[in-house]
């Protein structure tokens, strides 16, 4: 256990636990001495992931399917803390992406996220305590060309963990939304690899970096974890000079 966390300890519910942040926050959990559901829809990663600590236990999961959402939080009970990192992103442009992508992109990232809160977090409610990891993206702040759906979809996320977390004040129940910037998992890989451009020419972060952020924050009021330098520098400048930064963005994205 984290000894940022207000918990001891418990059930943890890591969704998009298959890969990246996710399978990260998975093992970090088991660990420090949590009861881990590993939740997912990739089988094959899913069972990698057992293969990594038999603490794990793993389940199928499509967080945009409202039943497989609620048979899994149904099968676990209650849930100490809620790691929500399931997500995809595709490239394409604002005007010309299929839209069945971009509705994919939304049922995924923003519904997704929805379901899951609303099938986890009442409970916690009802017992006074808990803990609620949600997963955006600084693309939710700053977005970028050819990411109009993940930057949408993430922005979105950022305003119902804001009204989330109001609701919940009192409440005995802890919500924090992570807005990294680039982070080194498959995902972004591909998606760099596609299109450089499109990521800034980064290098990720490694996802420990990500995870012994959202740790820190436990111990800490502020809703919003913005992980490593370069996030905190992008809100910073936006805030303050958004004509600069738009020059900045502008050139680092062609």
């Amino acid at each position: 256990m984290s000894r940022s966390s207000k918990l001891t300890g418990g059930t943890a519910l890591v969704t998009g636990a298959g890969s990246g942040i996710g399978e990260a926050s998975a093992l970090r959990l088991a660990a420090d001495g949590w009861s881990v559901v590993a939740a997912d829809v990739d089988d094959a990663a899913l069972k990698a992931l057992r293969g990594r600590d038999a603490r794990i236990r793993a389940l199928y999961c499509d967080v945009q399917d409202a039943e497989s959402v609620a048979e899994v939080a149904a099968s676990i009970g209650p849930v100490d803390r809620l790691v929500h990192a399931a997500a995809v992103s595709r490239l394409g442009s604002a005007l010309d992406q299929p839209r069945e992508e971009f509705d994919a992109i939304w049922r995924i990232n923003f519904v997704g996220t929805v379901q899951v809160v609303r099938a986890v977090v009442p409970g916690m409610i009802e017992r006074g305590r808990g803990e609620v990891v949600l997963y955006s993206s600084l693309g939710g702040w700053v977005p970028a060309r050819k990411l109009s759906a993940y930057a949408s979809s993430k922005a979105a996320v950022n305003a119902f963990a804001d009204v989330l977390a109001q609701e919940c004040r009192g409440t005995g129940v802890t919500i924090r939304c992570v807005c990294p910037s680039q982070v080194d998992t498959p995902q972004y890989r591909r998606i760099s690899a596609e299109d450089p451009a499109a990521t800034a020419h980064r290098k990720g972060m490694p996802t420990d970096v990500v995870v012994d952020a959202v740790e820190r924050s436990l111990g800490r009021p502020s809703l919003y974890v913005f992980p490593g330098a370069t996030a905190k520098a992008a809100i910073l400048l936006k805030r303050h000079a958004p004509r600069t930064f738009a020059k900045i963005l502008d050139r680092q994205t062609r």
